[in-house]
């Protein structure tokens, strides 16, 4: 059907009527006229038919036309007539009670078809017509006094925009204002609150401000239009305010009509024509929230009447497809094509099917061979996943640590390269639902020759770096190195042999990892290092490993081995966890070559670091001394001999016991040895303190005046300490009696270098 638009259908309303708002146009879809064809000198067939027909009135050049039988809707014309052609030949009786059985929606579409059909519907004497039509949908209010039936009728069930010449569909209705304007002539037509207050002037209104205050009031649409949307926020499960103030409720030709006929009207008349604008929103309040509430019911029940076709639909199509050998899961329901085409609310007719059935045989068709190829990747990928999970317990089964960590299965070789094994990609190519794990023991054999040559390389990489951090290496290395250089075989028993001597070479007390990173003062152990490194600088291959790692230190070895002899453990020891020392994490470890009335408890690898450290202070200060004298002792006189720094922690060339394990009976008795030479600092006459008091002591432990140390060289002495520890840094520093008056100082001194303690 060829249709136009742009015409509008102004119908007769009272006067009482059009207070309001004025008359209301409606824009309606109208048939386009044909472009005139030549007429045919051939006789028409229906007018031979028909004995009512006049065939003198084709020849009077289209002026004279016949006269309809008084039983008949309008005259039949000459030439072929159309699918309606029938119903224009209707007597008026039987075509009034065919609309009867049509509802308003219906009745308007059929009006739409052609020009007669609307010259007979849209006219006074259709009314009937079209009140048995809306009385036949259930619940509907009654048509509204300011509207006629078809206005009625285009207002519930139509999408055009009212404006003239305008298109556009998809409207917003205002069911106070009865309009629908599209988003575009909605911003023009209408207007909102904060428009008429401050830019009245643009809508060029035609009357003053005082007018508009009068006549606003009765015009604003917000007591109708608030509800729909709140069935529309219902709806649409959205939560949040309404906006009061942005939303257009006024009609900018309304509100001029009212002002105008306002400031027109004398003081009296123009009361009345208050009251008047008054009753008349009373009553599109009332009618507009019957129309918003059927509206929405009804869009609700007619989706569910929606929904329940559809699902008849499907159901018999599906019944068919069925019969005809295809399965549900060939059904392509993600694709739009078949959807469309098997989710209509249309009934499934014989002739329908017919027409739809090769185009669901193909897509059913396309589906089947991506459901099967999906199926096929799937199972590829079940298979995959098994593989992995068999091949990563072997790996752990290889490597054997003796700890759990979330990213152990990186660590060895990728899957990909036991996919590539051959028996392995047999197994993964064969369109098997899984892979049991018999099949995988059949091919565990080669997957495991090759994590066991990764782990035997793994491991030797790292006895190279142990075997680099000392002079020459021990004796317990040399068996392992020179068996693993041998000649390589490719047997499992001999790689098994051979990470066997590897990981014991790794295990024993001395061979140490030294991390680079600076916040990681601590020492570690195989097969801790392994777990360190993932866990602290994500290092899943060797070579990572290795470069988080410090360059070996031959004097590394040396304190290692001489702490634990000192600590009545065998330095052949194996680790467990990186374990070799009981307790090696708890602070009960003291250095025998503090005093012990000063020195500290510290962990196993504070107690390493504490030597180092002392070494590293050691060095530096020497070495700048040697360079630099003038700088290190600015004060001291020229060609005077330079103080004496000595190192009381060397552990290469004194053979003096390093450290010493207190229990905790032991500890405390230091710990209270201490506590009472902390009380002699308070003996220094320049002490703030009276006394040694007890009372004193625990209630103010820092009341001591703290010394610098002279003799270190500048910004390498310790921190300020008090009397009595300054005089033992003296005697272990620089091997002399302290003369506190020439040996320290009372001025603030700031190491940048401080000696440690």
């Amino acid at each position: 059907m060829v249709t136009t638009r742009g015409k509008k259908i102004k119908f007769d309303m009272d006067s009482s009527e059009g207070e309001l708002g004025g008359e209301i146009l409606v824009d309606v879809e109208q048939p386009e006229k044909p472009a005139p064809k030549r007429q045919r000198r051939k006789k028409s067939k229906v007018a031979d038919d028909d004995p009512t027909f006049d065939s003198e009135s084709l020849s009077s050049k289209g002026k004279a036309k016949a006269t309809a039988d008084q039983n008949q809707l309008i005259t039949r014309r000459g030439g072929k007539g159309g699918k309606l052609r029938d119903l224009m030949n209707m007597p008026v009786d039987i075509f009034t009670e065919v609309c009867s059985y049509l509802d308003p929606y219906d009745l308007r579409r059929l009006a739409l078809t052609s020009k007669r059909l609307w010259d007979i519907l849209m006219t006074k004497e259709a009314k009937h017509i079209w009140n048995t039509a809306l009385a036949s949908i259930p619940d509907l209010p009654e048509c509204p006094k300011d509207l006629n039936e078809p206005q009625y009728v285009c207002l519930l069930y139509s999408s055009e925009c009212y404006t003239i010449g305008c298109t556009s569909r998809g409207t917003k209705a205002d069911w106070f204002h009865r309009v629908r304007f599209c988003p575009a002539c909605y911003e023009t037509k209408m207007t909102n609150e904060w428009h008429l207050t401050s830019s009245r002037d643009s809508l060029e209104l035609g009357f003053e401000q005082a007018t508009l205050y009068q006549v606003q009031p009765y015009l604003n649409s917000s007591p109708v239009m608030r509800l729909a949307l709140l069935y529309r926020r219902f709806n649409s499960n959205r939560g949040g305010g309404m906006r009061k103030n942005g939303e257009r409720r006024y009609l900018v030709e309304a509100l001029k009509t009212a002002g105008q006929r306002y400031e027109a009207s004398s003081p009296e008349e123009a009361k009345e024509y208050l009251l008047t604008l008054k009753e008349a929103r009373d009553y599109r309040i009332e009618t507009g929230r019957a129309m918003i509430h059927w509206n929405y019911d009804h869009l609700g029940s007619r989706a569910n009447e929606i929904a329940a076709e559809k699902k008849a639909r499907f159901a018999s199509i599906k019944f068919k497809l069925l019969e005809m050998g295809w399965d549900e899961k060939d059904f392509p329901m993600s694709r739009k094509e078949f959807t469309d085409l098997v989710l209509k609310d249309q009934k499934l007719t014989p002739k329908v099917w017919q027409n739809i059935k090769p185009k669901l045989e193909l897509l059913l068709e396309t589906g089947r061979n991506e459901r099967l190829a999906e199926e096929k990747s799937q199972r590829l990928t079940t298979r995959e996943k098994a593989i992995t999970r068999f091949y990563h317990q072997l790996c752990r089964d290889v490597m054997e640590l003796p700890f759990e960590h979330s990213d152990l299965n990186s660590l060895p070789p990728e899957v990909d390269e036991a996919f590539a094994i051959p028996s392995v990609a047999t197994l993964l190519e064969n369109d098997t639902e899984t892979v049991t794990e018999e099949q995988w023991i059949e091919v565990a054999p080669d997957a495991r020759l090759m994590v066991l040559k990764w782990w035997r390389d793994y491991l030797q990489q790292l006895v190279e770096y142990v075997a680099n951090s000392t002079k020459s290496p021990p004796n317990n290395l040399d068996t392992g190195a020179q068996e693993v250089a041998g000649p390589d075989t490719d047997s499992e028993d001999a790689i098994s042999g051979s990470i066997e001597t590897l990981k014991a070479q790794l295990s024993c007390g001395t061979s140490v990892f030294w991390c680079k990173a600076s916040y990681c003062r601590r020492i570690w152990w195989f097969p801790q290092i392994i777990s360190h490194g993932m866990s602290y600088h994500w290092t899943f291959s060797i070579d990572r490993l290795l470069s988080q790692l410090q360059q070996p230190q031959p004097e590394a070895q040396e304190l290692v081995k001489r702490l634990l002899t000192d600590l009545n453990v065998d330095p052949k020891a194996a680790t467990s966890l990186g374990v070799i020392v009981e307790g090696q994490d708890e602070k009960n470890f003291l250095c025998m070559r503090c005093d012990e009335r000063v020195a500290r408890y510290r962990t196993l690898n504070e107690l390493i670091f504490h030597y180092f450290d002392v070494q590293k202070w050691f060095d530096n200060a020497t070495e700048a001394v040697r360079t630099s004298p003038d700088k290190c002792y600015p004060s001291r006189a020229v060609n005077s001999e330079l103080p004496k720094i000595v190192n009381d922690h060397d552990w290469v060339s004194n053979g003096a016991l390093l450290a010493r394990q207190d229990d905790k009976e032991k500890s405390e008795d230091v710990l209270q040895l201490q506590a009472e030479f902390r009380k002699e600092s308070l003996n220094d006459p320049s002490c703030y303190s009276e006394g040694i008091g007890g009372g004193d002591f625990d209630n103010q432990p820092r009341r001591e005046i703290f010394r610098w140390c002279l003799l270190c060289p500048k910004g390498y002495g310790p921190s300020y300490c008090a009397t009595t520890d300054i005089r033992l840094h003296i005697q272990q520093k620089h091997d002399k009696e302290p003369d506190l008056e020439n040996d320290t100082t009372l001025e603030r001194l700031y190491p940048s270098d401080p000696c440690p303690r």
